[in-house]
Parts: structure tokens; C-alpha cells; sequence
């Protein structure tokens, strides 16, 4: 098999078993017994409630602290399936070497700290170098916050940056955590948001591996600074739903 041919199906498979496994944390954070767990923890909420319609305010859980959840979550469930207390879902029978990280700096940087702009969440794979998956992740609320944040120099465009390049591969992904709507309005909302921005970012939509249903790609815009690298990187785009408190969905 050609280098470059195995490299795709190893991609390819490893960014269906990190979807379903951060979709496989969202069912667990959202029981009704561990999210009461998570929302007594100091930092669970943000420090400011939000305004939704009709006045209606609410609290929201923080990006780090849904982050740092997640990891956990899937530590948990990793657990359970080596140790067979649970049993494996589909595709994800060999994920004793995956690794989840957060906050993790970024191979080339300019700054430590505070100043590192470490990514949100790193994924790799014990034993192979070939997997870094570099991940952002940013809750939405309202519309207004796909152009503030989400495809924002704090956001997607992170995936531009030359000098200090979110991911050094040629796929990252971006999270949206949110607590309105349900992932299909969003993912509709990222999608049209994409193509109209300017210039327009090309999307796709394609069925990884075993996956039940499509998932929304796009290619970013990468100038390198070394002659010869990548010109763009392919970002999937997962759509997480919580909870506030009360309810905003």
C-alpha cells in the first residue's frame, strides 16, 4: 500500500473514533447524575449569565471547563472498554493508544504562559507521529458569535496563522459547544457562515468510515513560511450539545 494511501485511512480512522468518542462525552456529561457533578465544581458556569430572547437569562458552562470535562469523560470510557466493564461502540475496539490533551502548546511558538496560545484540545496516538490532531473549541450562543468567535483570529483562523500554526498536519478539527438550538441548526449556521465569509472558505460534507451520518469539513488558507509545506489545512467541523441552567434549547 502506498505511504500516502495508508496515511488517509489512518486519518480517516482516526478522526471517525475521536468524533464518536467526544460524541460518546456528550451523552455522559448530559446524564442527569454526572452533569450535576460537573455544575458543583467551581469554574463549571461562567462568571456572567447570559441573555437569551425574550430577556430570558441563564448560566452557561465555561469552553475550558467543557474541555477539561470531555477528557475526562473519554478517560473514563477508554477504561471501561479495556477493562470490558463496557463494551465497546462500533470502530472503537482499538483505543487504548489514543491520547486526549488539553491545553497543549503548539510545536512552534513564540511565547510561553500565558503567551504560548496552546491549542484546546490535542489528540495523538502513542507510537506514531503521524497523528497530532490539533482541536478548537468555542461555545456559541447566539449568531453573533460565529464572527466574533468562532471564525474569528481567536477561532478557525487560528488554522492560518504561519508563524505559529495551530497544527503543523494537514487536518485539525473545530468544536462549537452550545447550549441553544440543536447540532443541525448550528452546523447549518456554520456552514452558511463559512461560504459567506471573504473570501469564501470552501466546505464539503462527507460519511467517514462508519459514521451514521455526514460530517462538514472545510479548507482553511495557510501561507507557510517554509517553501514546499501545505497551502491550506482540512478542519471538520462537531457540533457538542449541553446544558445551561435553566434550559435555553
Amino acid at each position: 500500500m502506498p505511504t500516502n494511501q495508508a496515511r488517509e485511512l489512518l486519518w480517516e480512522h482516526t478522526i471517525y473514533q475521536v468524533i464518536r468518542l467526544l460524541q460518546e462525552a456528550e451523552k455522559r456529561i448530559r446524564t442527569p447524575e454526572i452533569h450535576a457533578q460537573y455544575a458543583s465544581l467551581k469554574g463549571w458556569w461562567r462568571e456572567k449569565e447570559i441573555s437569551l430572547a425574550k430577556g430570558k437569562k441563564c448560566k452557561v458552562p465555561s469552553e475550558i471547563a467543557l474541555s477539561e470535562a470531555i477528557i475526562e469523560e473519554i478517560k473514563h470510557l477508554k477504561e471501561d472498554i479495556v477493562l470490558k466493564v463496557e463494551e465497546a461502540p462500533v470502530g472503537l475496539f482499538d483505543i487504548a493508544d489514543l491520547e486526549f490533551s488539553a491545553e497543549v502548546p503548539r510545536r512552534r511558538k513564540k511565547g510561553v504562559g500565558k503567551y504560548a496560545k496552546p491549542t484546546d484540545i490535542c489528540v495523538y496516538r502513542l507510537g506514531s507521529e503521524i497523528i497530532d490532531l490539533r482541536i478548537e473549541a468555542k461555545v456559541l450562543i447566539k449568531d453573533g458569535d460565529l464572527r466574533k468567535s468562532y471564525l474569528s483570529k481567536q477561532g478557525l483562523q487560528r488554522f492560518s496563522d504561519p508563524d505559529e500554526p495551530y497544527t503543523e498536519h494537514e487536518i485539525g478539527g473545530m468544536l462549537a459547544y452550545t447550549v441553544s438550538d440543536d447540532r443541525s441548526v448550528w452546523l447549518t449556521k456554520i456552514d452558511k457562515a463559512l461560504r459567506a465569509s471573504v473570501p469564501p472558505i470552501p466546505t464539503f460534507k462527507t460519511r467517514i468510515h462508519k459514521s451514521a451520518e455526514d460530517t462538514l469539513f472545510c479548507r482553511v488558507p495557510y501561507s507557510p513560511s517554509k517553501r514546499g509545506a501545505r497551502t491550506d489545512v482540512l478542519v471538520f467541523h462537531l457540533v457538542l450539545e449541553f446544558d445551561s441552567e435553566p434550559p435555553a434549547r
